[in-house]
């Protein structure tokens, strides 16, 4: 598949705003991080310290090699429209050409920056109208009569021919977007709604915020990381979960290393519970069920996504069948249930059809079905999922009746199973206009 045209792109990165550390990293390297995932592989760098700026980024070691970098020094006290004109030379871009202007001071939801490289005309990414819980970070910005601020452009070298070299940059589109002569790039009017988090995550930016600013910066960053529409026992892990990822963003593990390290950890599980340490086995299950949330917390809070980690699902999936299969074995073996095996296989087959229908239903309205309506949203509470499984397992295992909790553990899948794919017939047969949910989760 031929990938989709990408202007070059040019990341203002001035000291010491480019270079303030939120969760773990830089600006500047989630700006770059940023850049990798929406497809450039080359940069350059526009920076009133240079010598500072390239020794931060060669310390930074994620990726690294995926993106190629270039380093510009400008002099002045602002960026000028002749600085960009000396790198559109440098870069060699042609007169009818345009460029992604980024200004790595800037904390940027990526949806805004692909919005904006994919725009056909010269336009400015602007907000108007910032959502009241990042108003703190917005104080003492520079800002211009209707208040908003500006954080990354898409320029036309015409456009550019046309202004004074000497001009503020800022100043000038800033102007033009005022005046109606630059297309805007809104973040009020962006898709919020993230199929893949199951919630809407309103779009900001907002600049690198001052020391006492930066707590509220980083929680705002780590709530955007939690999905919604969570199971019971999701619910009891997620405060855990984000105090971990609050010490674990510091850190040089990455959200692979956890994935895989998770991965080993569940194929103990099958192990003890196919030798019969159930408690054990039960126990490292519930530390699981915990870790599992971590890695992709980490993954979106740190712009560290990899194709790696979106196949995490596939390796969860192996991992918690296995588990299944090996209480099957286990209670099989050990006589305490004749037909284990039957009652294991007719729980895999109605899970299997079970995410079939989901699949279907996602392909349909483009939502994920256990979002759909308040009525899937209260099922998802409960429906069979792995930490559902496990402490009903738990809860069994504690009164001395295992074997009836496997059963129950299976019948509990089938049953929500069964439920899944009803609604998924449901919304097959309803007719496209009736289609679109009742409500939408916050």
């Amino acid at each position: 598949m031929t990938e989709p045209f990408r202007p070059p792109l040019l990341i203002v990165a001035d000291s010491p705003e480019a270079l303030t550390d939120l969760c773990g990293i830089s600006l500047l390297e989630r700006m770059r991080r940023i850049a990798l995932h929406l497809g450039f592989r080359e940069a350059m760098i526009l920076s009133n310290s240079v010598k500072a700026v390239a020794t931060h980024v060669a310390n930074e070691s994620w990726h690294r090699a995926d993106v190629s970098l270039t380093f510009r020094e400008r002099t002045g006290a602002k960026v000028t429209v002749g600085d960009v004109l000396d790198c559109l030379a440098a870069l060699r871009v042609a007169s009818d050409g345009r460029i992604l202007i980024v200004f790595a001071g800037f904390c940027c939801d990526e949806r805004l920056l692909r919005s904006l490289a994919g725009a056909q005309t010269t336009s400015a990414l602007i907000d108007s109208d910032p959502p009241s819980i990042i108003a703190p970070l917005l104080e003492n910005s520079d800002t211009h009569s209707s208040g908003r601020l500006l954080c990354a452009a898409l320029l036309s070298s015409e456009w550019l021919s046309r202004k004074n070299r000497a001009g503020t940059l800022v100043e000038e589109i800033t102007s033009d977007t005022m005046a109606g002569r630059i297309a805007r790039v809104d973040a009020a009017r962006q898709q919020a709604y993230v199929g893949s988090m199951r919630k809407s995550v309103r779009p900001v930016f907002f600049p690198a915020p001052s020391l006492e600013r930066r707590p509220l910066a980083e929680r705002l960053l780590r709530d955007a990381t939690q999905k919604g529409v969570l199971d019971f026992p999701a619910l009891v892990h997620a405060p855990i979960e984000k105090w971990l990822v609050s010490h674990l963003c510091r850190t040089t593990i990455t959200p692979n290393q956890i994935t895989l390290g998770t991965g080993v950890l569940g194929l103990g599980v099958t192990l003890l519970y196919a030798c019969g340490y159930l408690w054990a086995g039960v126990l490292l299950a519930l530390v699981i069920g915990v870790l599992d949330g971590i890695d992709g917390k980490l993954a979106r809070l740190k712009a560290q996504t990899t194709k790696l980690g979106k196949r995490e699902h596939d390796l969860d999936y192996f991992v918690e069948t296995s588990w299944w299969m090996a209480l099957a074995y286990h209670f099989h073996a050990t006589g305490q249930i004749r037909y284990a095996y039957v009652i294991f296989f007719a729980f895999f087959a109605f899970d299997r059809l079970e995410r079939v229908a989901k699949q279907a239903v996602q392909r349909r309205i483009g939502r994920n079905l256990d979002d759909f309506t308040p009525f899937d949203r209260l099922v998802r509470m409960v429906a069979g999922r792995r930490n559902i499984y496990t402490w009903l397992f738990t809860l069994f295992l504690g009164i001395g009746a295992p074997a009836t909790g496997f059963i129950w553990l299976c019948f509990w899948g089938v049953a929500s199973a069964a439920i899944h794919i009803f609604r998924a017939l449901q919304i097959g047969c309803t007719s496209q206009d009736k289609v679109a949910p009742t409500s939408t989760p916050s």
